[in-house]
């Protein structure tokens, strides 16, 4: 942790909320707010420069969306919960140094985060399979990747916790480290000041580990990076037949525990409250503290991690094909 520092005047915390949001933010048309617990409830309003400096004073602590409206992304985050896992990533943010890219080592509640930016934003999709393709090759497992989605469907996707607020939860303020372990800088004003303009991959370390994932994930994109991560056309009626073969309620309690009005925890995030519910007469399930959501398909893409195309295809063979009630 940095040494204390004295809280900055007025001019200098617009300065930071705004190096803040220029870096690590991707929508303004909406914020999350962590709450006390841990967990996060998204706020259906425009975040404002204010709710920056109040989460830089430690009065309120945000999270960051990591695709903008359009499934694109600026960053990789990778996190890890367990010391061993950190020591991994520790080790995968060396690697690259060695390789003469940087990433950012950030600090948490348990374990920490690691940071890797691209020079413009990225489909969420590339974003990803550049990601599994650094988690194969460095043989890294049981870490999380954001962006979770290959495209959104339903509500603004995965978050993180932004950087140098409070967590609610442990009452600390985390740090972002080198990967010799120094401190990025002595405190957190520098830091966010360093973090304005965030050194960026290499296009040729992203080619590198694109091309390491398996044929079945990358589907045979030889040139990632000069093509649009587009979902393949598929057959309407297919996706209608899906839809109306279960009801959501019934194909959901497949894998979750739902009380007798449809409520239960959220199998895609760290759930401590009763967050996630199923609209009976909507035909939808719905969670308010990730805004995931949406039909069966919805749920099966954020159940197996994967994109439109291929939900369709899984769920047609569970489905659709007689005999197969997986």
């Amino acid at each position: 942790m940095p040494g204390k520092e004295r809280p900055p005047d007025s001019e200098e915390l617009a300065s930071l909320a705004e190096a803040l949001g220029q870096t690590f933010i991707q929508r303004r048309d909406l914020y999350a707010k962590q709450l006390n617990i841990g967990s996060y409830v998204s706020i259906k309003k425009p975040l404002r420069p204010s709710h920056l400096a109040a989460h830089l004073r430690g009065k309120i602590t945000l999270g960051t969306y990591l695709l903008d409206r359009e499934s694109r992304g600026r960053y990789l985050v990778f996190d890890a919960d367990t010391e061993p896992n950190w020591r991994r990533l520790v080790a995968l943010s060396g690697a690259l140094a060695e390789m003469g890219d940087t990433s950012y080592l950030e600090d948490s509640r348990r374990g920490g985060h690691l940071w890797l930016f691209f020079a413009k934003p990225m489909p969420a999709r590339d974003i990803r399979l550049f990601g599994q393709g650094l988690l194969e090759f460095f043989k890294i497992k049981a870490v999380e990747m954001f962006p979770k989605q290959n495209r959104l469907s339903s509500g603004p996707g995965s978050l993180i916790r932004l950087p140098f607020g409070v967590h609610r939860k442990s009452g600390r303020r985390y740090s972002f480290y080198k990967t010799n372990g120094e401190l990025l800088a002595p405190t957190i004003s520098e830091q966010i000041h360093v973090l304005r303009a965030p050194e960026t991959l290499s296009k040729p370390v992203l080619e590198r580990f694109w091309d390491y994932v398996p044929d079945s994930e990358g589907e045979g994109l030889a040139e990632p990076f000069d093509k649009p991560a587009n979902v393949a056309e598929l057959d309407a009626s297919v996706v209608e037949r899906i839809k109306a073969t279960i009801p959501v309620r019934q194909f959901v309690l497949r894998y979750v525990e739902l009380s007798a009005q449809g409520k239960g925890l959220c199998p895609f995030h760290d759930d401590q409250v009763v967050s996630f519910s199923v609209n009976d007469e909507g035909n939808y399930w719905h969670c308010f503290a990730c805004e995931e959501g949406g039909s069966v398909i919805d749920f099966w893409m954020q159940w197996r991690k994967c994109d439109f195309a291929t939900a369709v295809t899984e769920l047609t063979d569970i489905l659709l094909q007689p005999g197969h009630h997986r």
